[in-house]
């Protein structure tokens, strides 16, 4: 199952936290993320799919090293702070592929991807902790919405852009 698969599954199962309100707070604060950076929703969508891939091979990396947990930890602190969590999800090399990467596949310079990098990370940690179960379950395997984005089966049908391009549509 894809990940907009889960995403709408978890949105209609009362015990996720998943909800319509917290998709359209989460699509409404990206379109405003663009806006304020004089960027078009497919200059956003496009940012968000290199940063999503880029959080997704972080993930998957410390997954593998320190367990779920840890990864799922990663996830809850930077849903509440972004900019706090960028150090522990990407070294200095990490980080300059990304900006770097972002900046060659859409029109915003260096200085714009670096200022919204840490507005757009909360975002794709609030979109992925929104399949935990409501009441404390935060293993990554309780988690839908983050076991598809780390694609378990790994055939790379993954993309954060696309997944909001899907759930804005959705909306």
């Amino acid at each position: 199952m894809g990940l907009f698969d889960q995403v709408m599954k978890a949105v209609a199962d009362p015990s996720r936290q998943a909800n319509v309100g917290q998709l359209s707070q989460i699509l409404g604060a990206a379109k405003q993320i663009a806006n304020e950076n004089n960027a078009d929703a497919d200059t956003m969508k496009q940012a968000m799919s290199v940063i999503g891939g880029f959080v997704r091979s972080s993930l998957n990396d410390t997954r593998q090293a320190q367990g779920d947990d840890a990864a799922q930890s990663l996830i809850e602190e930077g849903s509440a702070n972004g900019a706090a969590v960028i150090p522990k999800l990407f070294n200095n090399a990490q980080l300059t592929e990304m900006v770097s990467t972002v900046t060659q596949r859409t029109n915003l310079n260096t200085n714009q991807v670096q200022g919204i990098l840490p507005m757009v990370l909360p975002l794709v940690m609030q979109f992925l902790s929104s399949g935990n179960a409501k009441g404390g379950a935060t293993q990554t395997g309780s988690n839908p919405i983050l076991t598809a984005f780390l694609d378990s089966d790994s055939d790379g049908d993954v993309d954060m852009g696309d997944m909001l391009g899907m759930a804005s549509k959705f909306m």
